[in-house]
């Protein structure tokens, strides 16, 4: 026997005698338990027999007993409503939260492979540099060693590189920078300025003073004189493939423990070992800022007016001309009154 009817409200099933709706509390005017039970009853019996006053007690507590009975059964299917309805409502909101915990840990997990590749990339990637800057080739390093006994003496070794991909050694000899190729024995000298104009150096002085290899073995760091005097330093980068020049700051460079400074009258750079300015302001930014101040022209006139100057112990009168000349003129001969000429006959000729 079906024992649940449809909701009017919601349409779900629900206890066939319930009057509200568990789930959304709407009335649903369903037919109570005693109402159908009276109506059974009339209808499985139509003809009333009268009885005596016993019988009708006795059916007066067998009808409040049924009624108990029914009331119960009521209660019971309640209960077992209330229960079902808080068990779906359980199910979803732990549906819900199962979704959004899945969801979460997918997004954590997607993002955490992401992370993992790249640090597996760049660990790749530094190892392939690593294997190339390190493998070393027995021949090439033979011709260098061999080199480098020669020029020990006279040069400074700045770097060697005794593999494949640049197979060359640098040195400094009498400020000159050089480059030696293993593979085809010649010997170079590396012309900065040819490479970078900007580049200046004065090889009437100085000229190259020194060179480092940077710390990542990608540069030479080399530190040049810019005129006679040594009075200005060149700061210059050169890539160890010998031709790429970069001017990176010009003063007074000085090596420190972890990379190099640049001093000049007005600002202070300092850079790393491989030559990335770590703090301070370099030359080319300070020439954009800095003011330009121009020097007078009155500096000039004075010091062509001090030249000019007359000596202390010169008196005024002998630097000065007379306007009248009183130099001795010479005697003027004296030009005689009358002068006769006498003709002459042409018989005295």
């Amino acid at each position: 026997m079906n024992k649940t009817r449809k909701c009017p409200g919601c349409g779900r099933q629900i206890y066939q005698f319930a009057q509200v709706c568990p789930y959304c509390k709407c009335e649903t005017h369903f037919a109570s338990i005693d109402e159908t039970m009276a109506a059974s009853t009339v209808e499985n019996d139509p003809i009333v027999v009268e009885e005596s006053a016993d019988s009708d007690v006795d059916k007066t507590e067998e009808k409040a007993d049924t009624k108990e009975g029914h009331l119960s059964h009521v209660i019971r299917h309640l209960k077992e409503d209330g229960e079902k309805v808080k068990q779906e409502y359980d199910q979803k909101i732990g549906r819900r939260y199962s979704r959004s915990t899945i969801l979460i840990g997918s997004v954590i997990a997607v993002l955490s492979l992401i992370v993992l590749g790249f640090f597996i990339a760049v660990q790749m990637m530094e190892t392939k540099t690593f294997s190339l800057s390190s493998s070393v080739d027995n021949g090439l390093k033979e011709v260098i060693d061999s080199v480098e006994t020669e020029l020990y003496q006279s040069s400074t070794i700045v770097a060697k590189f005794p593999d494949r991909q640049r197979h060359a050694m640098f040195y400094l000899k009498d400020g000159h920078l050089y480059r030696f190729d293993a593979i085809s024995q010649a010997n170079e000298e590396i012309d900065l300025m040819n490479i970078n104009p900007k580049a200046i150096v004065d090889f009437e002085g100085s000229g190259v003073l020194n060179a480092y290899l940077s710390t990542n073995e990608k540069y030479i760091l080399i530190i040049a004189s810019r005129n006679a005097g040594n009075t200005e330093f060149g700061f210059y980068r050169l890539g160890t493939d010998g031709q790429n020049l970069e001017v990176i700051d010009k003063g007074r460079v000085s090596p420190e423990k972890d990379g190099y400074v640049v001093r000049t009258d007005v600002r202070t750079a300092t850079y790393d070992s491989n030559g990335d300015r770590t703090s301070g302001i370099s030359s080319a930014e300070w020439e954009k800022v800095a003011p330009k101040v121009e020097k007078p022209k009155k500096t000039q006139e004075n010091v062509t007016q001090q030249e000019e100057r007359p000596k202390e112990h010169v008196s005024v009168t002998e630097q000065m001309k007379p306007s009248v000349d009183i130099a001795t003129k010479p005697a003027v001969p004296v030009v005689p009154e009358k002068i006769t000429i006498k003709p002459v006959s042409p018989a005295q000729e």
